[in-house]
């Protein structure tokens, strides 16, 4: 669930957006919270691991 964590994440920083100082999405950038969840839970579901389905 990291790693679905870490590419929903990096799905944000769009290729022309990259630059030195720009790797990751500003924390207060509302999106991170609901691509993050919606990413970490379908591997959840999808892996056995939610105890919803």
């Amino acid at each position: 669930m990291k790693l679905a964590a870490a590419e929903a994440i990096s799905s944000i920083v769009k290729d022309e957006e990259l630059t030195e100082e720009y790797i990751i999405p500003d924390p207060f950038n509302k999106n991170v919270v609901e691509v993050v969840s919606k990413k970490v839970g379908e591997i959840a579901i999808k892996t056995g691991i939610a105890k919803i389905k």
